[in-house]
């Protein structure tokens, strides 16, 4: 006997979910801490969560010592929380994207299962885990996969409430969850974090001609809990700087996108692009459904069909549209593809409704219809496991490509510091040659604040959009509370460098900057890593550039 309802048998099974948790859960963590921490993101929102985490303060993020308000918390606090249990490594670090991703396809397989089929939940959920773009995002820390995983469960939450409320089921605590998740968005990521879905929600509310809907999820008791949910963090930072409110739902969220200077500026299509490109093992003449009379009339699971497309279609114009465009912004779409993708392959369900001859003889016997259906059903099953192991086959190279090159990362600077340094009267001083390593904090153990040396003019930063300019930020708020900046002109650095210290200064450069500092280039790096290149001043001595180091004036930055 051969059974063509397999994929069934499997999706109708109740301990599937777990199963599925589980196997998902493996697939984004594993191999995770294989290789360093990627430049820049990688090191700077890792690097903002230790120093959290060593501050013991869980409200400020620090960057390099200074508070840091380009990004909300949520991130730096899951993160925070996961090194202090598992350590300060790479496993830990990139955990939250990981779990992240584990919450998008429980979501979006739950949310399948119960309103549409659990065949194509499963279908879904695989396509979805599998998907080069989602697994890259599931290894990579920065917020991303975070804020598409909390975009991606208030609107499942939302919808739910709706299609519950149409069963005459109830749906108040899904409201609830909506409105916990929409708040934990905020946090994550701000105001896209509760307007993008919000936005989905109601457009596709308003394409059902489900009003009366609306005044269901506007409900006051989960306004409150919104407002529960962000306004301490709001009121606390507001209160320790004057100008953060400004800073943060002003200036980063709307008058940011206004200027000019972004680093990632792509054309209006480059969303379409990459999600043609990171999609590709799933494309097949099934896509061409889209096209018929029949896809856009058919009553079966069509207002799910609808949320999908006005989700997918909603959130890749809203991203298109500025100027910057990084590739993890678009990964809330993600699951709306993958249900998509998953209508393509549902004739890869064989349901016990619909009973096929499973016997090879009575199959012979039957008449041609039967046993083309019964073939091709076959050759779609095979068509699907094919594509999941080309999917498998890319995520599998990427873990091997990654711990096997030699990327860029501070970590071997770390070790060649950590062997040369001597002890003295006074811990060694740190300098970075006008450029940030995000990740130094993260391999020297959060001990060092990094003085940074550049041409730190106001008038010229204010309409970059790059690392000098978060720095600039960060410093700001630090001197509006007395302390001491960590941003060194170049002239005072010269300066400084021809004063004997009773401590050692370590000096970090970039090969690229070389010509900026002309004078390193008569001396020797005591260790080098690629471009990046560390000289050591030991404690006492002076740059050999300085014609009259005792004479000059004292100064300590």
């Amino acid at each position: 006997m051969i059974r063509a309802d397999w994929l069934y048998s499997l999706a109708a099974r109740p301990a599937l979910f777990p199963v599925l948790l589980l196997a998902v859960a493996v697939w984004f963590i594993g191999g995770n801490q294989l290789w360093p921490l990627l430049h820049p993101d990688e090191g700077r929102y890792v690097g903002v969560a230790l120093e959290m985490l060593h501050a013991k303060d869980w409200s400020t993020p620090l960057l390099n010592g200074m508070p840091y308000f380009h990004k909300p918390p949520l991130f730096y606090w899951l993160t925070a929380a996961s090194m202090a249990v598992f350590g300060e490594n790479e496993f830990a670090a990139r955990l939250v994207p990981a779990l992240a991703g584990l919450l998008m396809v429980a979501g979006l397989f739950a949310f399948l299962r119960r309103f549409v089929h659990p065949g194509r939940a499963l279908i879904a959920a695989l396509i979805l885990s599998v998907t080069p773009l989602m697994f890259g995002a599931a290894h990579y820390a920065n917020l991303d996969l975070l804020v598409a995983a909390m975009i991606s469960t208030t609107i499942l939450c939302g919808a739910t409430a709706v299609l519950l409320d149409q069963q005459g089921e109830g749906g108040g605590q899904w409201v609830l969850a909506m409105y916990l998740f929409a708040g934990l968005g905020f946090l994550a990521k701000g105001l896209i974090g509760f307007v993008l879905p919000g936005g989905v929600l109601l457009f596709w509310l308003l394409a059902e001609r489900r009003y009366v809907s609306i005044r269901l999820l506007l409900r006051p008791s989960g306004v409150a809990l919104f407002l529960l949910v962000t306004l301490p963090w709001l009121y606390l930072m507001q209160a320790r700087f004057p100008d953060f409110l400004y800073y943060y739902l002003v200036y980063q969220q709307f008058e940011r996108f206004a200027q000019s200077g972004f680093n990632n500026v792509m054309p209006v299509w480059f969303y379409v692009a990459v999600l043609l490109a990171t999609m590709a093992p799933w494309y097949g003449k099934g896509m061409l459904a889209v096209f018929t009379r029949r896809y856009w009339t058919r009553q079966r699971d069509a207002s799910v069909r609808r949320l999908m497309w006005t989700w997918l279609i909603l959130i890749l114009a809203f991203f298109s549209i500025p100027q910057s465009k990084l590739v993890g912004y678009i990964l809330p779409v993600l699951p709306p593809l993958a249900f998509l993708f998953a209508e393509c392959f549902k004739r890869v369900l064989i349901t016990p409704r619909r009973p096929m001859q499973t016997n090879m003889a009575a199959v012979q016997k039957d008449d041609k219809p039967q046993r083309f259906n019964y073939r091709k059903v076959v050759g779609l099953q095979r068509s699907f496991l094919i594509r999941m192991l080309v999917c498998f086959a890319l995520g599998l190279a990427a873990l091997v490509y990654l711990s096997n090159t030699s990327l860029r990362s501070s970590s071997r600077i770390a070790h060649a510091i950590a062997q040369g340094s001597q002890p003295t009267s006074e811990p060694a001083r740190y300098y970075s040659l006008d450029y940030y390593p995000f990740d130094f904090r993260f391999y020297m153990g959060n001990n060092p604040d990094l003085f940074v040396v550049s041409d730190w003019d106001e008038s010229a930063l204010a309409t970059k959009d790059n690392w000098q300019k978060e720095l600039w930020d960060a410093a700001r708020f630090k001197a509006d509370k007395g302390g001491r900046s960590h941003l060194l002109q170049l002239d005072a650095f010269r300066q400084s460098v021809c004063v004997p210290q009773a401590f050692s200064r370590w000096l970090l450069a970039d090969a690229r900057q070389i010509d900026e500092f002309a004078w390193l280039k008569d001396l020797t790096p005591y260790f080098a890593d690629g471009r990046q290149q560390v000289y050591l001043l030991p404690a006492g001595a002076v740059m050999p550039f300085c014609a009259n180091a005792a004479s000059t004036r004292s100064m300590q930055p």
